[in-house]
């Protein structure tokens, strides 16, 4: 008798442990809008929904993929003391530090910003007296201007928060998806580093950065966009299988194809459709970001690229989605309007 209670609390807790994880496990909204639209159509075309192959993702790069080398320049303990005169070496101190010797890339633009204007400022002013001195800041100066595009690379697109805010985990938070868009736009406003950005957008760059950091909007909007490209692939494929002449015969709408109506105005209008008008606004937003950041170099490194062209690109998901968007909202005309049931015909 004791076993058996006991084998009847044990079942108990496990199924409430199942509930509980269960109500508390998040919910893919988007698969779930897509699963109720594509029941109802599959139930009214009287055939099988396709099975869902898997999502054409791609993972954004590995940072090794994109990281970029940049020149170590090296002053001398001698050329260190005579560029006090320049106000610089606070700055190179806290360069060499500990801490200065592995802070991220971010901090490494800033420091650099900061220096290339400074010494500068000193070789304009004339405040160095050693023309040999002159001629090494000089050069120097150069030589991390024209490093500027592959440190500022390597501080956004190679950065750990640039990797996060592109993960595609399905049940993943997404954060302010907005601010974190706006994050990314700010940090793509950077067509040349070279230029040196000015002191605010600086002090602004990290916060910036930990929007990214702390939203996974952007994977979550590319994955939503490559669930969009299959739904409506198989949705096609549903409404493409209707006959015509079977759903309207003689021209007159059957009840079938009223239900297939309302399906199009309580359905597909206010949520399906809805949905992707609401996320082609973040879409081309996310799409002139990473435009602008590839531009900032010449030759980004071919994972950036081919990534970015597997999304965005004349055969990416997104033309291959709008294509497909396209084709469906003809299929539905087609099937209606010889039944007089689109919008603006007389039902």
């Amino acid at each position: 008798m004791v076993q058996k209670r006991s084998a009847f609390f044990i079942a108990l807790a496990v199924a409430l442990l199942a509930a509980v994880a269960w109500w508390l496990a998040p919910v893919d909204e988007d698969q779930a809008r897509w699963d109720d639209y594509l029941s109802r159509l599959e139930r009214l075309t009287r055939q099988a929904l396709p099975a869902p192959p898997p999502l054409d993702l791609q993972r954004y790069p590995r940072n090794r993929d994109l990281r970029l080398p940049i020149p170590v320049h090296r002053v001398d303990l001698l050329d260190y003391l005579e560029l006090r005169h320049c106000d610089l070496m606070t700055l190179i101190s806290k360069r060499n530090s500990a801490l200065g010797k592995i802070q991220a890339a971010s901090l490494r633009f800033q420091y650099e910003v900061r220096f290339i204007r400074r010494a500068r400022q000193c070789l304009s002013a004339n405040r160095l007296e050693n023309p040999e001195l002159v001629a090494l800041l000089t050069e120097v100066v150069e030589q991390k201007s024209a490093a500027l595009p592959a440190l500022y690379w390597n501080a956004l697109a190679a950065g750990e928060e640039m990797h996060h805010f592109f993960g595609q985990t399905p049940s993943a938070r997404t954060g302010d998806s907005q601010g974190a868009l706006r994050a990314l736009a700010q940090l793509a406003t950077v067509r040349d580093p070279r230029l040196l950005p000015p002191a605010q957008y600086l002090a602004n760059m990290e916060e910036h950065l930990q929007k990214l950091a702390h939203s996974q909007a952007g994977g979550i909007l590319l994955r939503r966009t490559a669930l969009a490209l299959r739904e409506l692939q198989r949705g096609n494929a549903l409404l493409a299988g209707i006959d015509p002449e079977r759903l309207c015969p003689r021209g007159r709408a059957s009840t079938r194809a009223r239900r297939l109506r309302n399906v199009l105005d309580n359905i597909w209008g206010p949520k399906v459709q809805q949905a992707l008008a609401d996320s082609w606004r973040q879409r081309r937003q996310l799409a002139d970001s990473l435009a602008a950041i590839q531009a900032m170099l010449p030759s980004p490194p071919p994972a950036f690229s081919q990534w970015q062209a597997h999304y965005f690109g004349p055969n990416g998901v997104e033309t291959r989605m709008e294509q497909a968007l396209q084709r469906h909202v003809e299929l539905w005309q087609n099937r209606l309007r010889p039944c007089g049931l689109m919008p603006g015909q007389r039902r």
